[in-house]
């Protein structure tokens, strides 16, 4: 798969909702349910054009994967989106390299610009509405 953005997230709903919107924004995903994945998926030959990283994961935090992933050569160059439920953790993830951060749960505008800012697309009229994406995916996952 090439020019594909990658999702981590060990909560598995959280991991389907950003891909699916990502998809329907017109973006080809792949997901890691942890740290170790998201460094072993970064390390391939196959790297990823960007990396949604969520900040607390078991085993390896999202800062964690984030210096190993910019202290690797082969890794370093790869943009990543700190995704974080924590508010305090903005001015930490940038230190270590992080090109934004984005709040959990995003706003949907907001995850539009940044993913196109991170990869240097200008092309914002050609993508969906991410807010229909965003209710098409979660409607589903929504008890009754």
């Amino acid at each position: 798969m090439r020019g594909y953005i990658l999702v981590v997230d060990d909560q598995p709903p959280i991991r389907f909702v950003f891909e699916e919107i990502l998809r329907q924004a017109g973006y080809m995903t792949k997901s890691a349910a942890n740290g170790l994945e998201c460094l072993k998926i970064a390390r391939s030959e196959d790297k990823p054009l960007l990396i949604l990283l969520d900040y607390q994961m078991p085993s390896l935090t999202g800062i964690e994967v984030l210096s190993r992933l910019k202290r690797e050569k082969t890794t370093q160059g790869i943009p990543v989106i700190m995704v974080t439920g924590t508010e305090d953790i903005e001015e930490i993830a940038k230190e270590k390299g992080a090109d934004a951060v984005l709040a959990k749960p995003p706003d949907l505008e907001q995850l539009q610009q940044i993913v196109q800012k991170t990869l240097g697309s200008t092309k914002h009229e050609q993508r969906p509405d991410l807010q229909s994406c965003y209710t098409t995916c979660l409607i589903p996952m929504i008890p009754t």
